[in-house]
């Protein structure tokens, strides 16, 4: 069983995302896709990553994303 080490709820515009945060090595899906496929745009998809990077975090943690709603930029 995966031991999730924190869940958070974001709502932007009409998104609604569910974050899951598991020990890992970096990896990063949404909605069961990869990150950079989910959002090809370089751009947005560094939106998702900044935080991890600026913690330097993002080589400790897998995240799981779960989001309905919005368009792209709001589910950023």
């Amino acid at each position: 069983m995966v031991r999730n080490l924190g869940i958070g709820t974001g709502r932007r515009k009409t998104a609604v995302a569910r974050v899951y945060l598991r020990e890992g090595s970096g990896k990063i899906t949404v909605n069961n896709l990869e990150l950079d496929k989910y959002f090809p745009i370089a751009e947005v998809a560094g939106t998702v990553r900044q935080p991890l990077i600026v913690t330097a975090s993002d080589n400790k943690f897998d995240i799981v994303i779960n989001v309905v709603g919005g368009g792209s930029n709001g589910q950023a």
